[in-house]
């Protein structure tokens, strides 16, 4: 039988071969796509065989479909709201296919086959857009929705003032966290998907954001503490970091020490600063589902540490939110939807409930 890490690793090997091949079959059996999307459109379908490759071999890594048609469900709403028809897309998967067939050995062939042949019939299926993520059941949404217009609108001044403002009125760090800060972030993430705003938009109130946390959280910063320490980070090369910041800020509330070592840094490095702070927990998240495997491997690293065995993992992020067992595949010791569940996992796991 044979292998899914062998198969992923084949495809990731030859991906940049793969993608030029893919690219040149589909503008060569299709003409018409130079005259409508030009060589600005060339380039776009070269990058987007690099994606297809990267998540389809992360989905056969894990062996887990859904990473790979949870991609092609994102990707096709990302087209369609730039007018591209849902046929370019089947299409390039099946130049995909007829790549692979061309560059990797047959064992490989058969196994990616099946994964493109059920991600294609996905996408033929309708697919509805989420409409928001800002919902009638959230108690602070007028706020939340001002939030987000001002910063879409670059006003990051106004919107510290809000949050601010929020602070005076006695509502929570983690409710602000959970209900505004949180719940935007998921907004602009489908305000630019659908293609209501521009990517410099969407960086824009990332970033705004993340210095608004840093500035009202330091101001409140008072709790006991509980003699117990998180670190926490992104996995390397995943440089969304905004969710495990808010992580590592509510477990800091709860009386936790926190150390929070950010995004991209290298495994033997995140291990090196394990051995120097010797934490109870480890909190890792991954965004990006093609990071999936990078978290598995750091894990694997940490387990086989000796020194490192008493040392609980918990993980998050939005790729473990579409295959929430995927966990326990990894050898993590909890998995955690929000910020909130993170720190009641945590405290269950070294006795501090």
């Amino acid at each position: 039988m044979v292998n899914a890490v062998s198969t992923s690793e084949a495809i990731m090997e030859q991906q940049t071969a793969l993608a030029q091949l893919i690219t040149s079959m589909h503008f060569a059996e299709k003409p018409e796509l130079e005259a409508r999307y030009s060589k600005t459109g060339r380039e776009k379908a070269l990058q987007n065989a690099l994606y297809h490759l990267t998540y389809l071999a992360a989905s056969i890594r894990t062996e887990k479909a859904a990473i790979f048609n949870y991609y092609l469900k994102w990707i096709r709403i990302v087209m369609e709201t730039r007018n591209v028809p849902t046929e370019v897309l089947i299409d390039n998967l099946k130049y995909v296919d007829k790549a692979c067939a061309q560059l990797l050995p047959v064992e490989n062939y058969n196994l990616i086959r099946k994964y493109l042949e059920n991600g294609i019939e996905i996408i033929k299926e309708n697919i509805s857009i989420r409409e928001s993520y800002l919902e009638e059941d959230n108690p602070l949404l007028s706020e939340a929705r001002e939030y987000l217009s001002l910063l879409i609108n670059g006003k990051k001044r106004e919107a510290q003032r809000l949050i601010e403002d929020l602070i005076r009125k006695n509502h929570s760090i983690p409710t602000i966290y959970d209900k505004v800060f949180k719940v935007t972030q998921y907004e602009v993430g489908l305000l630019w998907q659908t293609n209501k705003i521009t990517v410099g938009q969407e960086h824009y109130c990332t970033a705004a954001t993340q210095m608004i946390m840093s500035s009202v959280f330091a101001s409140v910063l008072e709790s006991k503490r509980k003699g117990v320490k998180l670190v926490a980070c992104s996995i390397s090369g995943d440089l969304h970091e905004l969710g495990i910041r808010m992580i590592a800020d509510l477990f800091e509330l709860n009386g936790w020490d926190t150390y929070y070592i950010g995004s991209n840094m290298p495994d033997d490095k995140v291990i090196t600063t394990l051995k120097e702070q010797n934490p109870d927990v480890l909190a890792i998240s991954v965004t990006i589902p093609y990071h999936l495997s990078r978290a598995e491997e750091l894990i694997k690293k940490i387990r086989n540490d000796h020194s490192l065995v008493k040392l609980k993992i918990i993980v998050g992020g939005y790729s473990f939110n579409i295959v929430p067992d995927l966990w326990k595949q990894f050898g993590a010791d909890g998995f955690a939807i929000n910020a909130h569940e993170a720190v009641l996992i945590a405290n269950n796991l070294i006795g501090k409930a």
